[in-house]
């Protein structure tokens, strides 16, 4: 067998598949993000605290604590306490204590005692513990509570994916200390008419697949439709704290803007 190039970051691991590496280990630092693509026949093994965006056809097998979101028709086995997010068409197998959240078209097999959150009916699901999450609330309030949503003083934390220049795909501009509002607002529980925000950086990702900034805004709950679909997330006709830099796990960080 083929002995595994372990690498600890993106560069290491961009480097390893453009040499033609069959076998790769990649053991990222906690609170690194690492991103997966398509690379043929390469196998692809994450172990320890690694969190990692699986994309297009690629095949993950994801160990010990291991975070991995799946997009396209990525591949994904889950074993001891690894996490899954998958969209789209991702297909996972998961084992032991093992955590999946399904979305879209994803398809799920997974021993008796996993627990799988199934966030969409289009989702395939055998096995496994399954927690229905496919009747989201409409009320503000209890869907912040639902998702388990920071609220002080009427106002929500929810969070927005957005490119180098803090710019969401749609142009608006998120950079920090602003306080963007929309041009369109639309009061009803339906995607566009408004700014969009998920209740994480992670889900916010969703969204914007090539997002390499997250930020965390205050959004008034009077203020805030959730939005029915698959996927969580909510609207708003604007910001009501100025725009924070955050982490993809939610965590404060100061940057230049």
């Amino acid at each position: 067998m083929t002995d595994p190039i372990t690498v600890t970051t993106q560069a290491e691991l961009d480097a390893a598949i453009a040499a033609g590496a069959r076998v790769i280990d990649i053991r990222s630092e906690p609170g690194s993000y690492i991103t997966v693509r398509a690379c043929d026949s390469t196998t692809v093994t994450a172990c320890g605290s690694t969190t990692v965006r699986a994309y297009d056809s690629t095949t993950v097998m994801a160990c010990d604590s291991t975070t991995v979101t799946a997009y396209d028709s990525a591949t994904v086995t889950a074993c001891d306490s690894a996490t899954v997010t998958a969209y789209d068409s991702a297909t996972v197998a998961a084992y032991g204590s093992a955590t999946v959240r399904a979305h879209d078209s994803a398809t799920v097999t997974a021993r008796p005692r996993v627990a799988v959150h199934c966030h969409s009916r289009r989702a395939s699901i055998v096995g496994g513990v399954i927690i229905d999450h496919t009747q989201e609330p409409t009320d503000p309030d209890a869907w912040c509570a639902y998702h388990g949503i920071e609220v002080a003083d009427g106002v929500a934390t929810v969070y927005k994916a957005v490119g180098d220049n803090w710019i969401s795909p749609h142009g608006t501009s998120y950079a920090p200390g602003t306080l963007p509002e929309a041009a369109d607002w639309r009061d009803d529980n339906d995607c566009g008419g408004g700014l969009h925000f998920s209740p994480s950086p992670a889900e916010a990702t969703a969204y914007h697949r090539e997002a390499t900034r997250w930020l965390a805004v205050g959004v008034s709950v009077a203020d805030l439709r959730p939005i029915l679909g698959d996927t969580p997330k909510c609207k708003a006709p604007r910001v009501a704290t100025p725009c924070r830099p955050v982490t993809i796990d939610g965590d404060p960080i100061e940057v230049q803007s």
